[in-house]
C-alpha cells in the first residue's frame, strides 16, 4: 500500500460515521468521473451498459439501510461545515 493511501485511510477513520459516509461517497464521485473522462479520452463509446450494471448493483443493495429518518439524514448532510485547515 502506498503512503498516500495509507494516510487517507488514517485520516478517513479518524472521522465521524456520517463524514466518512461522505467521503465513499466523494470517492465513488471521482471514480464515475475518471470513468467518464477514460471515456472521452480513449473515444470509446457509452453505451449505457455500465451505467444499467451499476443501477442494478444499486437495486439489489440496500444502500440505504442504515438512515432511520431519510429527511434528518438529508438536512444533516446539507449543514454548513468549515473546512480542514480553516476552522474559525
Amino acid at each position: 500500500m502506498s503512503t498516500l493511501t495509507e494516510e487517507i485511510i488514517h485520516d478517513l477513520a479518524e472521522l465521524p460515521t456520517e463524514m466518512q459516509m461522505e467521503a465513499l461517497d466523494f470517492i465513488r464521485f471521482l471514480k464515475t468521473k475518471w470513468v467518464n473522462q477514460h471515456v472521452l479520452q480513449t473515444g470509446a463509446e457509452n453505451n449505457g451498459v455500465g451505467l444499467a450494471e451499476l443501477l442494478d448493483k444499486v437495486a439489489t443493495s440496500d444502500l440505504f439501510a442504515d438512515i432511520a429518518d431519510p429527511v434528518a439524514w438529508q438536512r444533516e448532510i446539507r449543514q454548513d461545515r468549515p473546512l480542514s485547515g480553516r476552522e474559525e
